[in-house]
């Protein structure tokens, strides 16, 4: 082997790392969003716990945050579970992607005709797990809207369920 030829084996082995770079830069972004949720959870857990604790004794605001925290941990405990699946599928594929490097550098070590087939199929395997990440990436991402949206509507709507005969404050909508 000369160095020209050398050279070219060393840009194909490291081509992966471009992928690599993108599912780490991906990873930091769910990472995130994983222990954002994950806090939200315990937190929502506990204020569970307080409130049950407490006791309600008729307390309506008491009775409506259990009601709503109720509602929402099934959902959060959903989103964990997919940003859970999407952060080790992102991890996969950068196993693939460096398991891709290996084989591209047996493939250029031995010049063997199976290794660009091999080659070919490792990348897009860790393709896959990629786009598997993302897709669930981006679906917890719209159910986090509609988690948001359920708590604010939610809260909107206390004031309208006001006693018959109240007045309600001017310039509001409670």
């Amino acid at each position: 082997m000369d160095v020209e030829m050398v050279a070219k084996n060393i840009q194909l082995i490291i081509a992966p790392v471009v992928m690599i770079s993108s599912c780490a830069l991906l990873l930091t972004g769910l990472l995130g969003r994983y222990a954002a949720v994950n806090d939200r959870l315990r937190a929502m857990a506990r204020e569970r716990l307080d409130l049950w604790h407490s006791g309600t004794d008729g307390d309506g605001f008491k009775t409506e945050r259990l009601h709503q925290i109720d509602q929402q941990i099934p959902d959060l405990l959903r989103r964990h579970r997919m940003i859970h699946h999407s952060v080790l599928s992102v991890y996969s594929a950068t196993l693939v992607f460096i398991v891709s490097m290996f084989v591209l550098a047996v493939g250029a070590g031995t010049q063997a005709s199976w290794a660009a087939t091999a080659v070919l199929v490792v990348f897009l395997a860790g393709l896959a797990a990629l786009l598997l990440g993302i897709g669930l990436a981006a679906l917890e991402i719209r159910d986090s809207h509609l988690a948001v949206r359920y708590e604010v509507e939610r809260v909107a709507s206390l004031g309208q369920q006001a006693a018959p005969g109240a007045t309600p404050v001017a310039g509001t909508n409670i």
